[in-house]
């Protein structure tokens, strides 16, 4: 028999899309699958409400399993909390407001399976709401799959979003789950995979879409650069095993993010420090990044 995959998202004040992501697992090539909500809106609120009168045509459905936070417990908390009603072989991520392409789940879970791993990543997609392309991910910079290789590939350029990831169950009790952090829980849940010797591959090509659209989110303002310094921190405390360009990059990619966000949030006197330090400390990373970023949109 096919193994099981179970598919797991987490929902919360997302009531308008969530049926674009449980629909485009519904639709997959490949049928075994259990698909796990955890709802994290506050009880008794209007969003609470909502999402379970959206949701009821779902409750029916075999495979389905809805589960409940406390609330407001974060993006990590309530994966944390869903991948113990997880049953299946394998586990994937789906934000509710993103969606899979009908083929996701097959292409992914044969690749892992063929080539004996514990864990593989996709490629990403970036759609408007007007589902135009903004941009293409491709997460092909890693070369080296050793432990040492992976850990330096991903403190440089992160291996994320959660959507790419399908990682074996019985592998994902080797980690400590995900970061239960404002921001960067990917980035933590990948390097726990990492750190604990999980066998990681990649499996090219886009199977993945997410959006940017206005709305609640931590990607713009003073909390986002908050969180994000917290993260860079933890990156920073991994400098030793990397080479001086790697440093370097680091501290630019930094800068630079916080930067964008700052120009997302209409705050241009906190964009240009930033900005400029990240030109200061490698006037070439903004000119390589832009020609990437460009590259990447249609």
């Amino acid at each position: 028999m096919e193994p099981l995959v179970s598919v797991l998202v987490p929902t919360y004040k997302r009531s308008d899309y969530i049926t674009r992501a449980l629909e485009s697992i519904y639709t997959q090539t490949y049928r075994n699958i259990e698909v796990v909500v955890v709802d994290d809106n506050v009880p008794e609120t209007e969003f609470h409400k909502k999402t379970l009168e959206v949701l009821s045509p779902y409750f029916e459905r075999p495979n389905f399993k809805y589960v409940k936070t406390a609330g407001a417990t974060g993006g990590g908390a309530a994966r944390n909390f869903g991948l113990k009603h997880c049953t299946g072989d394998y586990i994937a991520f789906l934000d509710d407001d993103d969606r899979y392409l009908p083929d996701k789940i097959e292409k992914q879970l044969h690749f892992t399976i063929e080539h004996e791993l514990e864990m593989s990543y996709q490629d990403v997609q970036w759609n408007d709401e007007q589902e135009r392309v903004v941009e293409i991910r491709r997460m092909d910079r890693v070369t080296d799959f050793s432990q040492q290789g992976l850990l330096r590939a991903h403190i440089v350029t992160a291996i994320a979003p959660t959507s790419i990831y399908m990682i074996k169950c019985t592998a994902l009790l080797k980690t400590e789950g995900f970061g239960e952090v404002p921001r960067g829980q990917d980035f933590i849940f990948m390097l726990r995979c990492i750190e604990a010797g999980l066998r990681i591959g990649y499996v090219p090509g886009v199977h993945v879409v997410q959006y940017i659209h206005d709305g609640e989110r931590i990607s713009v303002g003073d909390k986002f650069i908050q969180a994000q310094t917290k993260i860079y921190e933890l990156m920073c405390s991994y400098k030793p095993i990397l080479s001086k360009q790697e440093r370097r990059y680091v501290d630019f990619r930094f800068n630079a993010v916080c930067a964008f966000s700052c120009l997302r949030g209409k705050q241009l006197g906190k964009a240009v420090p930033f900005a400029a330090k990240a030109f200061f400390i490698s006037p070439a990373d903004c000119f390589k990044e832009a020609k990437r970023f460009l590259s990447g949109r249609k």
